[in-house]
């Protein structure tokens, strides 16, 4: 429940016209590490409801194509289900891989869609920049958001124990 609010609450804030953070270069996609993380805590079931239900989100609060969102969550979903095949989403290597691949095909797929829609989309040098620095800090960042989540969890599955506890 948790990873689904975080999720929700990134797409909000991601979706402020002004940065928040002030890091603008550095897009890390969160939702693709909570995709990912999710396939490994708890399953397919649970990682391609989450990647679908925060495409929806997006969709929603966005003014582009009804479904985009929604779609590349799935393709990211698909792709990184296929990924913990090749490599071990329990290592910080396999994490990394996986997570950067996913947010690689991901923007490769939006703008492959956005060229489709509209001709007048030119490849631009910033948004391969923004593009290569949210593939590179997403998959970096991904074995720490791992151990926070983790450690998050066996907090919550101690304080759940020691309540349970007390009231017998």
């Amino acid at each position: 429940m948790f990873v689904w609010f975080l999720g929700g609450l990134f797409v909000l804030l991601k979706g402020v016209r002004t940065d928040p953070w002030s890091v603008g270069l550095f897009d890390l996609d969160l939702l693709t590490i909570l995709t990912a993380y999710l396939l490994f805590s708890f399953g397919h079931t649970s990682a391609g409801a989450f990647a679908l239900g925060q495409g929806f989100l997006i969709d929603v609060f966005s003014g582009g194509l009804h479904g985009l969102f929604a779609c590349l969550g799935l393709i990211v979903w698909g792709w990184i289900c296929m990924g913990s095949r090749l490599f071990n989403l329990q290592e910080a290597k396999g994490q990394i891989i996986i997570v950067s691949s996913a947010v690689f095909l991901k923007n490769i797929i939006f703008l492959l869609v956005l060229s489709i829609f509209n001709h007048n989309i030119i490849l631009s040098m910033n948004f391969l920049l923004v593009s290569a620095a949210s593939i590179a800090g997403s998959g970096l960042i991904t074995p720490i958001i791992f151990r926070l989540l983790n450690r998050l969890g066996a907090l919550f599955a101690i304080e759940d124990g020691d309540s349970s506890g007390e009231k017998l």
